[in-house]
């Protein structure tokens, strides 16, 4: 290309200006979580990287846009554009959230979770019960009958395996057909993900596990746990909403669950809970000043090569090949 040099791996001179890659943030770890186990030393393989705070933030927010979409509903009552997606990320913050506690416990035994990682959802929470050695009858007694049940909801939908026969739930209030979901399911798949973070938050000794979600405030931010979260904005939002609309919902919305006993596999003071709060150098590119609003001009361009008819006042998607 002229006038393009490639200067190493990470930059490009373009006609004397230095163009980072975007690619290059990747690596960039700013916010990052992660549990540190003490006796293991200063290093990158005493550490292990906790991926569930931004699963659960994701969750929570898309849930909470749901909600807003049912109370702001007006021509018909509007049951959310994107629920399976925020089921879907209850379930990945769930399934994230074991397999962090999974390599926290592997850290502190000395064991590869190259041994675990590979074995199923349920077998996993089988072995972490072993590895933490505690009672497991409370969890198994309540929150992991509705977190089965969250299973096969989440199979049913991730593998696309819809069909006329729908799904039967017992404990929970799923929908039979995950892909005619609503915001009852997103609320039914918050409180089973808050369930399980609640069984198990204390279990390393001097840690609290709870998600914590991250809350912007003016120019600045703060972090909340997801439970708190959950009652002082989920639920009241839900029934408010509904209130709104004279709807009511069959769902049981109080958090059903008590932490589970805290496990001798360490001592407090062992497990500590790090932040990655300063972005090293290399990533302090500053972003350009301009106010720009690229996405709505371009779909306000496709907008305006539309024009209804005088009959209609919307459109329908069409399949057949012209």
């Amino acid at each position: 290309m002229d006038g393009v040099n490639f200067v190493g791996s990470n930059v490009i001179a373009l006609r004397g200006k230095i163009i980072v890659r975007l690619e290059d943030f990747r690596s960039n770890n700013i916010g990052s979580i992660s549990a540190w186990v003490i006796s293991l030393g200063d290093t990158a393989q005493a550490m292990t990287h906790l991926t569930f705070p931004q699963f659960c933030t994701s969750a929570f927010y898309i849930s909470a846009e749901q909600i807003e979409q049912l109370e702001l509903s007006s021509v018909g009552i509007n049951q959310g554009n994107a629920v399976q997606t925020a089921v879907g990320l209850w379930f990945l913050s769930i399934e994230s959230y074991i397999n962090s506690l999974l390599r926290i416990c592997c850290l502190l035994s000395q064991q590869s979770f190259e041994e675990y990682k590979k074995k199923d959802f349920e077998p996993r929470i089988t072995a972490l019960f072993g590895m933490l050695s505690i009672d497991k009858l409370p969890f198994y007694n309540g929150t992991f009958q509705r977190l089965e049940e969250f299973k096969r909801y989440r199979n049913e939908l991730f593998h696309d395996r819809t069909n006329d026969l729908e799904l039967n739930f017992s404990k929970t209030h799923f929908s039979g057909n995950p892909m005619f979901a609503n915001q009852v399911d997103v609320m039914q798949a918050a409180l089973i993900a808050i369930q399980v973070f609640e069984s198990f938050r204390y279990v390393i000794p001097g840690v609290d596990l709870m998600p914590q979600v991250l809350v912007k405030k003016n120019d600045s931010f703060f972090y909340k746990c997801v439970d708190e979260l959950y009652i002082k904005v989920l639920r009241p939002y839900f029934e408010m909403a509904l209130v709104k609309h004279s709807l009511r919902s069959s769902i049981a919305l109080d958090i059903n669950a008590a932490p589970l006993n805290e496990s001798q596999i360490s001592s407090k003071g062992d497990v500590q809970i790090l932040i990655r709060a300063t972005p090293e150098e290399k990533y302090n590119h500053q972003p350009s000043p301009k106010k720009t609003n690229f996405g709505s001009t371009l779909f306000q361009t496709v907008k305006n090569e539309v024009e209804f008819d005088t009959k209609h006042s919307f459109m329908l998607p069409t399949y057949n090949r012209s």
